[in-house]
């Protein structure tokens, strides 16, 4: 073609992007079609980026995003999150994003693999654990902590605060014959591994007469508190379940006239005398007092009751109750004080 001035050059021809042109990349010259020209030389913008592989920055070193030998020192988005594909195909995609101010990770969780390495939160607390939480190693914790579904550990839980949980529904992981069974409180507590607490204090606020040759039991006409453990007809010490027991009791006897008068306190369980209960007491001289204190440890079963009985050899034996005195002040004095409580099954 000869040489002619622009202006009389032909006018192009619009391309359809599928003609092969010269294409030099890198300082070498190959074929490209005129889409794949103009597609590389498009300017690349902040939006709408899908990225597949390891991005490389334009850095003279090369290093490419989330190596170990050169990492970025930051990474910042505006706005949405990060989104990590799965290694293992069909498996979901963990999301990362900004909730709040929290970061928050859907799907899955973090999973730290390497030995010694641990998580620490400064403050705050963790709620809502809607899995299983698997605990090997000693655990302590000074707060609260709420566990929805179950709760399995291998070593020692040290716990300051309480604990509470359903009797009934809620179970725990017992090592059993060699592997691990949930078992419900209930029946850990039957099986003699828990103690449900079971407790009573009683007394009496009136003055108990007996005469000589006679048995009588033991009276409370007050509850002061009680749990598992009740008083029926005044005088029988009833325990709702079964269990280990022990039964303290003190009791204000007095001498109403002279000579000696001589005392014997024993134990009855429903109804029928316990074998080597019995202790004796003597007191001498009118108005003499003593006060009897007992204290037994006793097998029940639920439903069980216990009677605490004596039998004078005067009929001037009094259980005497004192009421409130003055100059000093002081308290009432009654005649019968008892507690019980559940030490084992």
């Amino acid at each position: 073609m000869p040489n002619l001035p622009i202006s009389g050059l032909p006018t192009a021809t619009s391309l359809d992007g599928t003609e092969l042109l010269p294409f030099v990349q890198g300082g070498v010259t190959t074929q490209a079609t005129a889409q794949d020209i103009l597609d590389a030389n498009l300017p690349v913008t902040s939006s709408g980026i899908t990225v597949s592989g390891d991005i490389v920055p334009t850095t003279p070193q090369g290093a490419t995003l989330g190596t170990i030998d050169r990492p970025f020192s930051d990474l910042f988005l505006q706005s949405g999150s990060i989104s990590i594909e799965s290694d293992t195909p069909g498996d979901p995609s963990a999301v990362i994003s900004n909730t709040s101010g929290n970061l928050e990770i859907s799907v899955g969780g973090m999973l730290l693999v390497e030995p010694g390495n641990s998580f620490i939160a400064e403050t705050g607390s963790f709620q809502h654990i809607s899995g299983s939480l698997t605990q090997v190693g000693d655990y302590t914790r000074t707060g609260d902590t709420i566990a929805i579904g179950d709760f399995q550990t291998t070593g020692s839980i040290s716990i300051t605060g309480s604990f509470s949980a359903d009797l009934e529904e809620n179970n725990v992981w017992v090592g059993d014959n060699g592997r691990n069974v949930p078992k419900s409180f209930a029946t850990l507590a039957n099986e003699g591994h828990l103690i449900r607490p079971a407790y009573g204090s009683f007394f009496d606020t009136t003055t108990q007469s007996g005469s000589a040759g006679n048995i009588y039991a033991i009276k409370h006409n007050t509850t002061d508190f009680g749990d598992g453990v009740s008083i029926v007809s005044e005088t029988r010490i009833t325990m709702e379940e079964a269990g280990i027991y022990t039964i303290i009791s003190t009791q204000q006897f007095s001498h109403t006239s002279g000579g000696e008068v001589d005392i014997t306190g024993w134990l009855r369980k429903n109804g029928t005398d316990v074998a080597n209960s019995a202790t004796d007491l003597r007191l001498k001289g009118n108005g003499a007092a003593e006060l009897y204190a007992i204290n037994y440890f006793v097998s029940a079963s639920a439903g069980d009751y216990y009677e605490m009985m004596w039998s004078p050899t005067d009929s001037t034996t009094i259980i005497k109750a004192i009421a409130a005195r003055t100059s000093p002040t002081r308290p009432a004095v009654p005649s019968v004080i008892t507690t019980v409580n559940r030490v084992g099954q």
